[in-house]
């Protein structure tokens, strides 16, 4: 990195600064004064992430070093950028992923008590640290695979960094499919859906619905079949599994209005009977400093 690097720093606005602050919810601000249960931590919260971006800010003021400090639902171009500060959790590094192409990232872990932070290096306290071995060259960024998802062989959308969900638009509603692993035939399927996971996004959603934690550098990815719905002879053979990045998975889609999320709730897109889901291997890796495995692993 050069002796004058150019840093975006990019920082998550606490529930409490969303519900009360920005937009004064009545129920929310009801709740906070009755000390609910449901809010009990919110102000807490709040104000550790705050204390942790104060300090951050101020250390970077102290060395002189020239940043832009943006909160990351404004953060729109990123390629100016030498260095990009994440202030926040996992959420934070995960939206922000998604508009970052060639500058790393470290990412700092402002309320360590809440976040969970797999892809954090550390929090405000160890930012001056982190910051000077970042600079000076004393450690390198973990290069983490991406893939993209196509729709009938155009992309959608952003590098996916942790998982896809392939899925009916209606929760309450059958997936029905015909899924395709590696170089085998296609095997039809209802189910809840598909969950299809990076590395990375291994220790997400398809971990907790019964998959695997893959080492973060591993060159597979894992797919794991929602809820099956059992058929009426037999057995399925592609119930979960992991496989190479570079062996083909698609899924052909048997239901009118079937839905394509992408890293969580926000970013989806539509599809129909006859369409066809694929995954693309070939999206830029993003590059993140401090991810630990024995972290991941825990």
């Amino acid at each position: 990195m050069n002796s004058s690097p150019k840093i975006l720093v990019v920082y998550k606005k606490s529930r409490y600064e969303q519900y009360v602050i920005d937009e004064a919810d009545p129920t929310v601000m009801r709740l906070i004064e009755k000390d609910h249960v449901s809010v009990h931590s919110l102000l807490a919260s709040h104000k550790t992430h705050r204390e942790s971006l104060e300090s951050i800010i101020a250390q970077l003021n102290t060395l002189g070093l020239r940043y832009d400090c943006i909160y990351r639902g404004d953060v729109v171009d990123t390629s100016p950028y030498d260095l990009i500060v994440a202030v926040g959790g996992d959420g934070t590094v995960l939206d922000l992923s998604h508009r970052v192409n060639d500058a790393p990232m470290l990412a700092i872990n402002s309320d360590p008590k809440v976040s969970v932070g797999y892809f954090t290096a550390g929090t405000a306290k160890d930012f001056a640290r982190l910051l000077d071995d970042t600079l000076l060259g004393r450690w390198e960024p973990v290069a983490l695979h991406r893939f993209a998802i196509k729709i009938n062989g155009q992309r959608c959308g952003f590098p996916v960094l942790n998982d896809v969900l392939v899925t009916h638009a209606n929760p309450a509603a059958v997936s029905h499919y015909l899924l395709k692993v590696g170089n085998h035939s296609f095997e039809e399927q209802k189910s809840s859906g598909i969950w299809i996971a990076t590395p990375a996004g291994s220790t997400g959603a398809i971990r907790s619905a019964g998959g695997y934690v893959l080492p973060y550098n591993s060159d597979n990815l894992q797919y794991l079949v929602r809820e099956p719905y059992p058929p009426k002879v037999g057995g399925y053979r592609f119930l979960k599994g992991i496989q190479p990045f570079s062996e083909p998975f698609e899924v052909i889609s048997r239901m009118r209005d079937g839905r394509l999320f992408l890293d969580g709730p926000h970013s989806f897109y539509p599809f129909t009977i006859g369409d066809v889901v694929s995954v693309d291997p070939n999206a830029q890796p993003l590059q993140l400093y401090g991810i630990k495995e024995e972290r991941r692993t825990a």
